[in-house]
């Protein structure tokens, strides 16, 4: 396919550069290409060509070799219009279903098994973004006693998740005032989403404020704790001993800066989140991250679906990874575990 910027043979020459400095992780001459590739061109023709390319700017010349690396550019339109996308195999897929597992209820240790396999089968680093408890829906809410003067608030969120806040109550709360306060409460709350209960909740039980067990008032004084929703995103990540195996991170300050960020996990929930709009698959390369000290890093994520909510899942490698073979693999990864929730 042309692509409308490049002839057919720059098309040609370009892919064969991407997949050959994915292979080697070394620049690549056009006596190379012409053994390997192209031994009805010339060296001199392949040279022009990539001489072109560069000059277009889908490849680069480092300065200490002869040979030619692709740029962001360059991987882009490869990705974009050139690649070849590789089936997972019959192996690779048994791996998947066999080290994921089915899902028993333990919404975590499906997605610990997934980031690690996922890890494992890239050779990079594994990312996960746990389902966001704000996008959940409300299947119903328990208060149990908990001593004399605290209260366990149980939200179980459609589709299995659920959350558990101590609450503590300053006196002894009867049996039949804590049914009565479940009852009022799951009439008026469940069904709707954590975020719609957490902006409306005061206009929903204003008319109860005085009710004269005190619990639907303290019910409402700690609704920010209870809907606090923002430690309910969560960051898995897994491969570093994987990732460092690439010359890309042999250095050992860019290698640790690498880590350091990811151990930032606020700012890489924010990428995360910012990738998953719109939920599709998505391919970000080198400087196209707005994110720094990962600019020489491309991340392959993909939407997986949990009931109500979405999560996201992806891997994290250099530049030069394998894209033929990480863009299915990240695919059938979501898609995988979105089918596992779905046959719980």
């Amino acid at each position: 396919m042309n692509s409308g910027l490049l002839t057919k043979r720059e098309e040609e020459i370009l892919e064969a550069v991407v997949q050959q400095f994915v292979l080697t992780g070394n620049p690549v001459g056009s006596r190379t290409l012409s053994k390997v590739r192209y031994s009805e061109l010339s060296p001199a023709t392949i040279r022009n060509v990539m001489s072109d390319l560069e000059e277009k700017g889908y490849l680069d010349h480092p300065h200490t070799s002869a040979g030619r690396i692709p740029t962001t550019k360059g991987y882009r339109l490869y990705v974009d219009r050139l690649i070849r996308l590789t089936n997972l195999s019959a192996a690779e897929k048994r791996i998947l279903e066999e080290n994921i597992g089915t899902f028993s209820g333990d919404v975590d240790y499906i997605l610990d098994n997934t980031v690690k396999v996922l890890a494992k089968i890239s050779s990079q680093l594994g990312v996960i973004l746990t389902p966001k408890f704000e996008d959940g829906i409300l299947e119903k809410l328990d208060l149990i006693s908990a001593g004399s003067d605290k209260v366990l608030v149980v939200l179980s969120i459609r589709d299995g998740m659920a959350k558990t806040i101590l609450l503590e109550v300053n006196r002894e709360l009867s049996v039949s005032s804590l049914r009565y306060a479940v009852s009022i409460l799951n009439e008026r709350l469940s069904g709707l989403r954590i975020r719609e209960i957490k902006l409306t909740l005061l206009d929903r039980m204003k008319d109860l404020v005085l009710d004269e067990t005190g619990i639907i008032r303290i019910f409402i004084e700690a609704a920010d704790k209870l809907f606090d929703t923002s430690r309910y995103s969560n960051i898995k990540f897994t491969g570093t001993s994987y990732i460092l195996h690439n010359p890309e991170f042999s250095d050992v300050d860019k290698f640790s800066a690498l880590i350091e960020f990811f151990e930032e996990k606020n700012i890489i929930i924010h990428m995360m989140e910012r990738l998953s709009d719109p939920p599709t698959l998505k391919v970000k390369i080198g400087s196209e991250i707005e994110e720094r000290p990962i600019q020489e890093c491309s991340i392959v994520t993909a939407p997986y679906t949990f009931g109500d909510v979405k999560g996201m899942l992806g891997v994290v490698g250099p530049m030069r990874m394998s894209y033929r073979r990480i863009i299915p693999l990240v695919d059938y990864t979501a898609k995988l575990i979105t089918r596992i929730f779905q046959e719980k």
